[in-house]
């Protein structure tokens, strides 16, 4: 997920961390390295050390609390209305970075998997979730979301809440003008028919995920050229 001079932050959740080396390439090529709680281990485990970490520690391990060396901890309490990685997430922005990337977002608690999800729609193209293979992020009306990648590369689009969300493609092997989608699933399992691709949504928040890592966003025109 990338935007043209865009400072970057990396956050590090508590779920299942895939593909050890594509995340810490990732986290070795963000402005700021974040920890959401226990997601220290994950870093740790790949050899890296996190500039913060976020969180009510409660499964962090005292290891690392105990070698922490430079880290700043910014603790919160067990009892809370946000989760760790919505902190983490609001100081990335708080310190002036346009995009977020999740990383280790999803797996173990279907419950956190979810809210991580709600978290990516509540930012529309600065908040990404990349699990290792895929990467997911949202997009509305004042953006429009670019993938690369090779031809026959998996793209889904999903809309999020209530509707209407009416959507513009190029590039993708289903194509839509100034289409609904009219359920949940209608835009699973597309494809890229052009090695970059781009979706509008003129109403609504759209979910779009692709089988790499390689998304950006430009400014939303009043219209894009049609396939």
């Amino acid at each position: 997920m990338t935007t043209d001079l865009a400072k970057r932050a990396c956050i590090f959740c508590n779920g299942e961390l895939k593909n050890t080396v594509r995340a810490q390439n990732i986290a070795s090529n963000c402005d700021l390295l974040i920890a959401a709680d226990g997601g220290a281990k994950h870093l740790a485990g790949i050899g890296l050390k996190p500039r913060i970490i976020i969180g009510d520690m409660d499964s962090i391990g005292a290891g690392i609390l105990n070698d922490k060396g430079d880290i700043m901890l910014i603790p919160h309490p067990p009892d809370k209305d946000k989760s760790d990685t919505e902190l983490a997430v609001e100081y990335a922005l708080e310190q002036g970075c346009k995009q977020v990337i999740l990383v280790a977002a999803v797996g173990g608690r279907l419950d956190h998997t979810l809210g991580n999800v709600a978290l990516v729609a509540s930012y529309p193209g600065r908040i990404a979730i990349f699990d290792g293979v895929s990467t997911l992020v949202a997009v509305d009306k004042s953006e429009k979301c670019m993938l690369h990648g090779q031809v026959g590369t998996p793209v889904s689009l999903i809309p999020y809440g209530s509707g209407p969300f009416t959507v513009r493609t190029k590039g993708l092997k289903y194509s839509l003008g100034d289409e609904p989608l009219y359920s949940a699933t209608h835009g699973l399992s597309n494809e890229l028919s052009l090695t970059e691709a781009c979706v509008c949504v003129l109403n609504g928040i759209l979910l779009v995920h692709i089988e790499n890592e390689d998304i950006s966003f430009q400014a939303q025109q009043e219209s894009i050229e049609k396939k």
